[in-house]
């Protein structure tokens, strides 16, 4: 293993520079320190950890900390997947700890110097911000420290790794073709954030089930969302005001559904008998706003479970095949759609 002053001589610092780095000290400038950690990761260097070290699993969340827009839409969400990862990884002997995403996307310099020397035993990946899920798995992949993501990467990353997800695909798809096969043809979409692997899944899911019935993509009517209330309830609004009334909506998450409907109500549009409305995630105000909302159920514990105990088993047996499973989401019917279980 490389010495400190091998890495000092190399990055052409100070020893005491580069044992200020390499110890986490915030004083040395960002350039500088990421100079001294892509050398010792080069090197191979690594921190002789505490014994606590051995047992600790980085839970890494892709929202940024310092964005209040974006933690109100994405904060209530990835959230839920934290007490089952809790549970599971104190009952196997683990502890955790956590880190917040950055709004470019860019690992902070403290994280990637902590990945670089191995500082935790494995990795949990929560949320779908795809250019932090990307940047995540990169140095992960990188420092050889095992991983699981909780939600679903499509190839373009280059990387295989292990997950665990709800079939995004297939739940829009699914959906989608509950509501064709009940006669609608004239449908809107209210999709998520284009940065989103969870919404550009889902929206692919819808646009082949529609395109399986002959509805063509030009008769569709698409709005933008951020996840949150409020951009469901924006979008129908805009819908409205162009007199462009669906015979239903289909909102890639279910507080987007919710805006839609708190919407069409303060307008006098009536759901399900004027406008049927679906969700996705099956959230747990979905059964209980009136009509209750018809979803997808994302089984967060199971794979939140599924994740943590399949991540201890890679790192107390190394070498394990990749694993990667999608589990289908119920198709959860009540009043919204028009329809009854």
């Amino acid at each position: 293993m490389a010495t400190l002053r091998e890495i000092a001589e190399r990055a052409d610092v100070s020893l005491a520079t580069a044992s200020r780095v390499l110890n986490g000290n915030p004083s040395v400038n960002e350039e500088l320190a990421s100079r001294v950690i892509a050398v010792a990761a080069e090197l191979g260097y690594q921190k002789q950890l505490l014994q606590h070290g051995k047992r600790t699993i980085a839970v890494l969340l892709t929202f940024a900390n310092r964005n209040i827009s974006r933690i109100r839409v994405e904060q209530v969400f990835s959230m839920l997947f934290v007490h089952s990862i809790y549970v599971t990884a104190s009952r196997l002997g683990y502890q955790l700890v956590f880190y917040f995403g950055s709004a470019s996307g860019e690992l902070d310099t403290t994280l990637h110097r902590q990945i670089a020397m191995r500082e935790f035993a494995g990795a949990l990946v929560v949320g779908n911000f795809a250019a932090m899920e990307d940047a995540y798995m990169e140095h992960l992949t990188m420092a050889d420290i095992p991983f699981f993501c909780l939600s679903y990467s499509p190839s373009a990353t280059g990387l295989r790794h292990n997950y665990v997800a709800v079939d995004d695909y297939r739940g829009g798809y699914k959906i989608t073709k509950h509501l064709l096969d009940m006669g609608v043809r004239r449908i809107a979409h209210i999709f998520g954030p284009k940065l989103s692997r969870d919404a550009v899944e889902r929206e692919k899911g819808f646009k082949d089930a529609c395109r399986e019935y002959g509805i063509s993509d030009e008769s569709i009517a698409y709005y933008p969302g951020d996840f949150g209330e409020l951009s469901g309830e924006e979008s129908t609004k805009k819908m409205l005001a162009k007199g462009n009334i669906p015979e239903a909506i289909f909102a890639a998450n279910d507080l987007m559904a919710i805006g839609a409907m708190r919407a069409l109500k303060a307008h006098g549009v009536k759901v399900p008998d004027d406008v049927r409305v679906v969700g996705f995630d099956d959230q747990i105000v979905a059964s209980y706003v009136e009509p209750g909302l018809t979803t997808i159920r994302n089984p967060i514990n199971e794979i939140a479970e599924l994740a943590t105990e399949g991540l201890i088993d890679e790192i107390e047996s190394p070498g394990r095949k990749t694993t990667q499973v999608l589990i289908d989401g119920d198709l959860i019917i009540r009043q919204s759609c028009g329809a009854h279980s």
